[in-house]
């Protein structure tokens, strides 16, 4: 059986009687790496022991990686239902008027803000045409990502 214990980022505890596997199993992703190791309590001297490996295991991998890679990675990796061939920015068709049948089109710019909020803004195609409105759209998320990393290295 697992236990996620939340207290431990990247740990959780393996019980599982029928195979007498007692440990922790560290999980790290980043980027398209995993690195998964299992610390078994009988190898190192019980419970407490075996966390403590696990921990320093952790911390370790942690420290080999760069949060501001990690978060930049993060908001701009391309998604599989992405629409524009550019992270975070998409066409979109709403219907305006059920009765009439009228639809608004529009690019929409989306970004994770600094403190993990998800943001947004529309350029209508009526207003700009198609190209502009793109163009306004994929400028727009790329200033704001420039924000967003800077606040995040400490350059603001």
């Amino acid at each position: 059986m697992l236990h996620n214990m939340s207290a431990y980022r990247n740990i959780i505890r393996v019980d599982h009687e029928a195979s007498r596997t007692h440990a922790w199993r560290v999980t790290v992703q980043r980027h398209n790496d995993i690195a998964v190791k299992t610390f078994s309590d009988a190898i190192h001297g019980g419970k407490g022991k075996a966390l403590k490996a696990a921990e320093a295991y952790r911390d370790e991998l942690l420290r080999r990686y760069s949060s501001y890679v990690h978060a930049i990675w993060v908001r701009t990796r391309l998604r599989r239902n992405n629409t524009s061939g550019i992270p975070g920015v998409g066409r979109y068709e709403q219907v305006d008027n059920p009765t009439t049948g009228s639809v608004r089109v529009f690019w929409l710019a989306s970004w994770v803000d600094e403190q993990g909020d998800s943001r947004k803004r529309k350029f209508m195609v009526s207003h700009y045409g198609e190209r502009q409105a793109k163009r306004l759209a994929v400028a727009e998320r790329e200033r704001q990502l420039n924000l967003v990393c800077a606040t995040k290295s400490g350059r603001l």
